[in-house]
């Protein structure tokens, strides 16, 4: 009897505990954001990706009713950023903006790397297609994407820089494609390595089409080609890689908007509405076409798909580039 007794007690607590936490639970998720939302983003401020991710955060603070604050966690390709994202509690108040060259790649460039992108978030909304440009110094002789080819032929020793993982692969593709080879140094943002993209110090350099747009319409660095499918609405007058003669050339990563793991399902579906409204707007369309970028709203079951084939085509793109792990 004092067994049964106790053991009827002890459901009697547990059912109280939970009859006190769950209608708190339930009222938090329907009164949220009820505090600042933190986007965390793992580039600098004022790069392209940055640029992005203010309209992002601007646009939802007008109908979350709180601050949307960016935190800037730039280094080791964006995971820092993920890495803490990953970390945070799951309760909707951080939030992860990332490229799928990030999600999807540095399990293929980084041999340390201990974050698994597919489980350890909750998918919310792909927002954007990204550009990448092909860039050479300014003043450059080089007025085509064959021209650079056939001048790091002819030098033994040539140098590009990266500041991502598209960075990186889409350069070491590309050498692979044409069999010419150039030292990959890396730099820690887009801003640290323009100046050496315009002293020639690097021979070229695939920067991200958001900071790279700016810098080229101010004469700063040259483009010679994007990397996307079709040309790029901000450079209209630089050709495709393909156009260039380069074939089954493109890099144009997704950006996308993940939780924490364990992200209640309607604090993430409110997310998501919201950022349907602001990436099926035409503001959203006016504000890329300045970057070149595609706007392209996904709900989280395409952007799990999106995920799993960007892994896939990573493992094949990388295996061909011929990069080791660092």
């Amino acid at each position: 009897m004092v067994r049964t007794g106790g053991a009827v007690f002890g459901l009697l607590m547990a059912f109280i505990v939970l009859c006190v936490q769950f209608p708190e639970q339930a009222f938090a998720q329907q009164n949220y954001p009820s505090r600042p939302i933190h986007i965390l983003l793992g580039f600098a401020a004022g790069s392209g990706a940055d640029i992005g991710a203010r309209f992002v955060s601007s646009e939802l603070q007008k109908r979350a009713g709180q601050p949307v604050i960016i935190e800037n966690r730039p280094g080791a390709g964006s995971n820092i950023a993920i890495g803490l994202a990953a970390k945070a509690k799951p309760d909707g108040y951080t939030l992860l903006l990332a490229a799928s060259s990030a999600m999807a790649g540095s399990r293929f460039l980084y041999g340390d790397l201990k974050i698994d992108t597919e489980k350890e978030f909750a998918p919310i909304a792909v927002l954007f297609d990204a550009a990448f440009v092909i860039t050479v110094a300014p003043d450059s002789p080089l007025q085509s994407v064959s021209a650079l080819t056939e001048r790091l032929k002819s030098k033994t020793r040539n140098r590009h820089g990266y500041t991502n993982q598209t960075g990186q692969l889409a350069a070491a593709y590309y050498l692979a494609q044409v069999g010419a080879s150039a030292e990959p140094v890396s730099y820690r943002t887009a801003a640290d390595a323009v100046a050496d993209v315009a002293s020639g110090t690097l021979e070229f350099m695939v920067l991200d089409g958001g900071f790279a747009a700016g810098v080229v319409r101010n004469n700063k660095i040259k483009a010679l080609a994007v990397t996307t499918a079709e040309r790029s609405v901000s450079l209209p007058q630089v050709p495709t890689m393909a156009e260039a003669g380069v074939k089954d050339f493109v890099f144009a990563p997704f950006w996308a908007v993940y939780a924490p793991r364990g992200t209640p399902d309607d604090i993430v579906k409110k997310l998501q509405g919201w950022l349907r409204e602001i990436y099926t707007s035409d503001a959203a369309r006016q504000h890329h076409a300045i970057t070149g970028s595609n706007v392209r709203f996904q709900d989280d079951t395409v952007l799990s798909q999106r995920l799993r084939t960007e892994i896939e085509d990573w493992a094949k793109a990388v295996k061909a580039a011929g990069i080791e792990p660092q």
